[in-house]
């Protein structure tokens, strides 16, 4: 289970992320193209360098291993980035290490680590001594210090202005990452090694790929926007929804689940200002549903309903307050609600997430945490086992738990049982709304028992046969790996795709939840997933999913989400160096690119894909660039800014746009004006037009479709 995380009142909307190299891609004939940057590592001594090739392809890098000689071939062509680590730095050339120094005077970036002739000459000197950390503060980026994975040594060494201290040792008063100039290049220069021993460098180094973005200037340009995100805003919302989706929208979100799991009459009124924001800007929102958490309303309302623990209290399961949906009044008092909130907002779809009991390890000695016991329930149970549930926690009962195998199965088979039947009749109430509604989508979401085989008892749950319900009702799934396992390794995410994947009905889409909250025990080396240790969480997701789910928007930071977008692309990349334009990937991207003045090409033609500030990227392999605009043309010419379906095609002559896309819901289009005439399938009438404050957005029909804009 997870904590709901509300979004906090005061929001900072981020600059929209633009530190790019500041070579990306233009040549001498003022064509520009998608600059995916390269990192080189000096490997003078054979050594390999994994850690810090993983953790820098992670975020878009094309990650190299070089000799000396290979380097030097880069005369004419410098890498958007140089690493040299220590051992290597250490064994450098003279000859070598000037050429180096020439270039980052040159302008060419350097990242560099330990104790060596190269770093003396970039005016790091080591006094000599060396200190023992377990912990050390990067504030720029985290509040909390960075907890290592166990004791680690270093070199201590002062500096002064104009080098900038990163990351500092307060214990010992001592620099440990800084960054610092020469010539019209920059570097930065680490005391902790960048490619550990044992781990990985997320492990050491969190904040290594903003760093190197903020201080090199050094990113991909190329992104994607799979991206699914988690909102709660609490019963009585008191943010502005433009302001919060414009700051979705700078983290190229493509899809919201906002929490719906509240009637007060501030919500209700709160609801179609968001919808209407958010679908504006192209975004999609699913009502996200907690059942059988209802609402604080609905509690209130009903005491008879309140679920009860086996220890006889009233089940407020840490934030959730479970009503007995097995009673039957109960259930159709909440279908009813459901239908009417599903069918009085103009909802995309319904995430139907963690319907699930409770219980904790431990389960017969922990009473109070485990559902259900209602009345209900008992009589339920009693009537087909012959055994008052409640007996099973009484210890010095013949039907305790431990000491009555039979018993203890039953009750799981009942309650897997009864969870299983409660989440088809909801699917079944969700697709009645889709027949007045056929664009609506549902995704079941709930828990992974593989990581954790305690799961299915404990809750309820059993994947097998919640798939199972998928073959009828449609859905879309996703998993959420439950909080026992937040602290382990990212590859979990990995071997979780893996195991689904090939288990979800063909052409339904597919996604895994990431947990972006406080860890218990505290995580390392922050309490949540932050910097490198996101990204490398989302690498392990990406290959095997649609869509990609970060929970949640609250306990977000601005500093990880801007290079999401990268992240996920890099996932997308075909391997290979991408030269003159050619971008080879699996799902759509874009590229961050500034088009005002410039005309887009895609496979040599002219391209209506793209906004002021990026271009669309269809799936496959293209080559995309941007040349000068000639003098007659204008920013008036229509043109299709953002798209949150697939794009199969696109053509534009003059005025004129051919757009054939597909999309399993309602397609939002962002244009740059309102097009004087749209035929969808050469039929006028179909889709509509949202225009609010400048912003333009066509909403059109889901499945596959050619449209027709002028």
């Amino acid at each position: 289970m997870r904590k709901i995380h509300r979004l906090n009142i005061g929001i900072i909307l981020l600059g929209l992320f633009s530190a790019v190299s500041a070579n990306f891609g233009q040549e001498a004939t003022n064509v520009n193209y998608p600059h995916v940057p390269q990192a080189l590592i000096l490997s003078v001594t054979g050594n390999h360098y994994p850690a810090i090739t993983r953790a820098l392809s992670t975020v878009g890098f094309q990650v190299r291993e070089v000799t000396a000689q290979s380097y030097e071939s880069f005369v004419h062509s410098r890498p958007s980035l140089l690493i040299v680590p220590g051992k290597e730095g250490q064994q450098l050339d003279p000859a070598v290490a000037k050429e180096i120094l020439h270039d980052v005077e040159g302008g060419m970036p350097l990242l560099v680590d330990g104790a060596t002739p190269l770093t003396v000459a970039l005016g790091i000197k080591t006094s000599g001594g060396r200190s023992e950390i377990t912990r050390y503060r990067w504030d720029r980026y985290a509040q909390r210090p960075v907890r290592l994975p166990g004791r680690l040594t270093y070199s201590r060494f002062s500096v002064r202005p104009p080098f900038e201290v990163l990351a500092f040792d307060p214990r010992h008063n001592s620099p440990l990452v800084i960054s610092g100039s020469r010539g019209q290049g920059r570097f930065l220069y680490s005391a902790i090694p960048l490619e550990p021993q044992v781990g990985m460098v997320f492990q050491y180094l969190p904040f290594l790929a903003q760093a190197i973005v903020d201080e090199l200037h050094v990113a991909s340009t190329l992104g994607a926007d799979n991206l699914c995100v988690y909102v709660d805003f609490g019963g009585e919302p008191k943010v502005d929804p433009a302001l919060v989706v414009a700051q979705l929208k700078q983290w190229s979100v493509r899809e919201v689940h906002l929490g719906a799991f509240y009637e007060s009459d501030m919500f209700r009124a709160f609801l179609p200002r968001f919808l209407a924001a958010a679908h504006q800007q192209g975004i999609a929102v699913y009502a996200w549903l907690e059942y059988p958490m209802v609402s604080q309303e609905f509690w209130d309302q009903h005491p008879e309903w309140r679920e009860v623990t086996a220890g006889g209290h009233r089940a407020i399961m840490d934030w959730r307050l479970h009503m007995a949906l097995e009673d039957p009044a109960c259930f159709q008092a909440v279908a009813e609600l459901t239908r009417r909130l599903v069918l009085d907002y103009d909802w995309d779809g319904v995430d139907f997430a963690e319907m699930y009991f409770e219980a904790e390890r431990g389960i017969f000695k922990r009473p109070n945490d485990f559902t259900p016991m209602h009345p209900t329930f008992r009589q339920m149970f009693q009537q087909r086992y012959g055994v008052d549930p409640f007996t099973i926690f009484d210890a010095s009962s013949p039907n305790y738990g431990p000491r009555n195998p039979k018993l203890r199965d039953e009750l799981k088979d009942y309650r897997v049982e009864l969870i299983t039947q409660l989440t088809q009749k909801f699917m079944e109430i969700l697709a009645s709304c889709q027949t007045q509604k056929p664009y609506l989508r549902t995704t079941l979401t709930f828990i992974d028992a593989l990581r954790d085989p305690t799961v299915t008892e404990r809750y309820g749950v059993d994947p097998d046969r919640l798939l199972a319900l998928q073959q009828k009702y449609g859905f879309s799934v996703e998993i959420e790996d439950p909080y026992t396992v937040w602290n382990s390794s990212p590859d979990r995410y990995r071997a979780i795709g893996e195991y689904y994947r090939p288990r979800v009905q063909p052409g339904t889409p597919f996604t895994l939840d990431v947990n972006v909250v406080d860890r218990t025990p505290p995580g390392r080396p922050l309490t949540r997933p932050r910097g490198l240790e996101l990204y490398e969480l989302l690498a392990n997701v990406a290959s095997n999913v649609d869509l990609i789910t970060l929970y949640a928007y609250s306990t977000f930071s601005a500093d990880d989400m801007r290079l999401v977008p990268s992240v996920l692309a890099a996932q997308q990349m075909t391997p290979g160096l991408t030269q003159d334009g050619a971008v080879s990937a699996q799902r759509q991207l874009f590229w961050r690119t500034d088009t005002r003045g410039r005309t887009v090409y895609l496979d040599g033609q002219e391209w209506p894909c793209r906004s002021d500030s990026q271009v669309l990227i269809p799936a496959g392999v293209h080559k995309v660039s941007t040349r000068p605009q000639a003098a007659e043309a204008g920013q008036s010419t229509l043109r299709i800014e953002n798209i949150n379906g697939t794009i199969l095609g696109a053509k534009q002559a003059g005025q004129h746009i051919t757009l054939t896309y597909e999309s399993r819901g309602r397609c939002y289009v962002t244009m740059n004006r309102e097009p004087n005439t749209m035929l969808c399938d050469d039929a006028p009438g179909v889709g509509k037009v949202l225009s609010s404050g400048g912003n333009v957005c066509l909403v059109l029909p889901q499945g596959k479709h050619t449209v027709e804009l002028e």
